[in-house]
């Protein structure tokens, strides 16, 4: 049988698609230690912001002999440690060649972010970080803030819960920004960790099939308007729900996308859930026109 292909890889060089890791190299021993330590750079970057609950993008890395860019796109949750507000930012330039936009997280966590990539890179190599603040969303147009507001206003009876304004947040910037199918499965990730925290079994079925059954209502009324850029998305969880004792596949699909045509913009990103009662296993496919 065969196995099951991340569509993304076949898409990777169609109509001049910009890499996220480039490198320049001047023979191929270069190359691949350029290609070792951008993937050494991506992994430590996903568990830096990890500790401080910062969710990033696809972050972008260019690697050189002289110099490192890092094109860093965040998002700010609701449990991260620190708040903007009581933090002052400060200007790195003055103390090392670094760059910072308005939007940046707080002064002390970009200090020793370029401390620590100085460790890895050596000293005589210049870094510059840009920041992306993913929470700041797009202007929406008039008829677009019209639909948000009654799709909002159709789900009030959700309003309550925990999880409505920090999901509602990432699907508008879902919506809005390109690429971003990794801050929807991680937030699914640790919202699975949370439901399966209970002891009680009712407790347990109660939050995953109310989560699920208001997943498929926000999905379904944000791929019917027209505020977003997204005309598919498909959703795959596995796991055992309920505390069953075998694994239950839960599907959940709006809009038209194929992923035959090599012509389709689709984002792609896995992941797991470890748990009490198992792992989740959750794959999203997002399609853009």
């Amino acid at each position: 049988m065969g196995q099951k292909i991340n569509a993304h890889i076949f898409r990777l060089g169609i109509k001049n698609k910009n890499w996220n890791y480039k490198y320049i190299e001047k023979n191929i021993e270069e190359s691949s230690l350029f290609l070792y330590k951008t993937l050494e750079i991506k992994k430590y970057l996903n568990r830096f912001f990890g500790l401080y609950k910062i969710k990033i993008k696809n972050c972008k890395i260019l690697y050189s002999t002289d110099s490192l860019q890092l094109f860093i796109p965040f998002y700010i949750s609701t449990k991260t440690i620190f708040s903007f507000k009581n933090i002052k930012r400060k200007d790195l330039t003055n103390n090392s060649n670094s760059q910072q936009t308005q939007n940046n997280p707080p002064f002390n966590i970009s200090i020793k972010l370029l401390e620590s990539l100085r460790a890895y890179t050596g000293k005589k190599m210049n870094i510059f970080i840009t920041f992306q603040n993913l929470n700041e969303n797009k202007s929406f147009s008039v008829k677009q803030s019209k639909e948000t507001k009654t799709i909002i206003k159709r789900l009030k009876k959700f309003a309550n819960r925990s999880f409505f304004k920090e999901i509602m947040n990432i699907l508008f910037v879902n919506c809005s920004r390109r690429n971003s199918a990794k801050l929807l499965s991680e937030f699914l990730r640790e919202q699975f960790k949370l439901n399966q925290l209970k002891t009680d079994q009712l407790a347990i079925s109660k939050k995953d099939n109310y989560f699920i059954g208001f997943l498929r209502q926000v999905l379904k009324l944000l791929i019917i308007s027209k505020i977003t850029h997204i005309t598919g998305i498909k959703i795959v969880i596995k796991g055992r729900f309920n505390k069953a004792p075998r694994a239950k596949t839960v599907i959940i699909q709006f809009g038209k996308f194929s992923l035959q045509s090599i012509d389709s913009k689709i984002n792609y990103h896995q992941s797991t859930a470890y748990t009490l009662n198992g792992t989740f296993g959750i794959k999203i496919w997002i399609c853009e026109n």
